[in-house]
């Protein structure tokens, strides 16, 4: 027998609740309890940028031939254009147009048993905007430096890590951080094709 649409989304429903559950309460441990509440808001300092954008330059620094090292500020610059744009972008689909148009309520607003590991959150949960805004961070490194294997890896390592901690410090269901970080990627790969548009058009 084939489920009706709304028993199929019901469904979805109880899966992602039942991974948030475990997520919230059965991976719990004292390493996750003090530095989780710290990655999740972690890029809302601005110490936190200017650190990540030398470390990321200082990475494709020591990536890039000699040649390379000519425009290297050039592509940190683009780097930061395309991370800002990106994010913006990310931000404003997934703040602005999709929260107010689906309104799933938070965990702690779902009648779940929900440990939470930071401050209350107001507004609706799906999607992610933190998710959305790292995947969108993670992507610009690797669309602006595709061969820099070290900071692709610890810009998507750190992303996840943020995306993981939003559930786990009880505040998003694991659906919104997934949907969240595909918004990012997809915003980031839409500006990068976007401004290369741009870029050859001028040259013309």
């Amino acid at each position: 027998m084939e489920l009706s649409p709304d028993s199929q989304l019901n469904s979805l429903f109880e899966f992602d609740h039942s991974i948030f559950e475990w997520i919230n309460q059965s991976t719990t441990n004292p390493v996750f309890d003090a530095i989780m509440p710290i990655i999740t808001d972690l890029h809302t300092f601005p110490l936190f940028w200017l650190a990540l954008i030398t470390f990321i330059g200082f990475l494709l620094f020591r990536a890039a031939s000699p040649l390379d090292r000519k425009i290297l500020f050039k592509k940190i610059g683009h780097f930061v254009l395309v991370t800002g744009l990106s994010m913006a972008l990310a931000d404003m689909i997934a703040y602005r147009a999709i929260k107010v148009f689906v309104q799933r309520p938070r965990p702690e607003a779902a009648g779940l048993v929900v440990t939470l590991r930071t401050h209350s959150h107001s507004g609706w949960s799906f999607p992610s905007n933190h998710s959305a805004n790292m995947f969108a961070l993670a992507r610009s490194v690797q669309l602006i430096a595709p061969t820099a294997t070290l900071p692709i890896y610890g810009a998507y390592a750190f992303a996840s890590a943020v995306a993981f901690s939003r559930v786990y410090v009880g505040v998003h269901f694991p659906g919104d951080t997934l949907a969240g970080g595909t918004i990012g990627w997809l915003c980031a790969t839409f500006v990068h094709f976007v401004l290369g548009r741009l870029r050859r058009w001028r040259r013309r």
